[in-house]
């Protein structure tokens, strides 16, 4: 066997023998004593959630679902229809057409 590929094969295996990921001692030690967290229902957590500011004197109210939907559809058309054209300007594609010799 070649000297090359023993020392590979022997580095691999010794490698295999590590700790992936090394953690301090005291960080293993007080996790492997520690309870386990109790289970807390959702309504617990939401109900430490704040609720919603009132709206300040900046503020404006809220479109409706129906007004959002409008304006983005007008959006979407409008972008579309500036993507509708052609990608390559006319002068460009002439010189496309002639092709790489000149």
């Amino acid at each position: 066997m070649r000297p090359l590929p023993a020392c590979l094969a022997a580095m691999i295996a010794l490698a295999a023998c590590t700790e992936p990921y090394p953690v301090a001692p005291d960080l293993v030690a007080s996790g492997a004593a520690a309870p386990y967290p109790d289970l807390v229902p959702a309504e617990r957590i939401a109900a430490q959630v704040p609720p919603d500011l009132p709206p300040g004197p900046s503020d404006t109210a809220a479109p409706s679902p129906a007004e959002t939907i409008g304006s983005r559809a007008a959006r979407l058309r409008a972008r579309a229809d500036r993507l509708s054209g052609p990608v390559i300007d006319p002068d460009t594609e002439t010189r496309m057409r002639r092709g790489v010799a000149e």
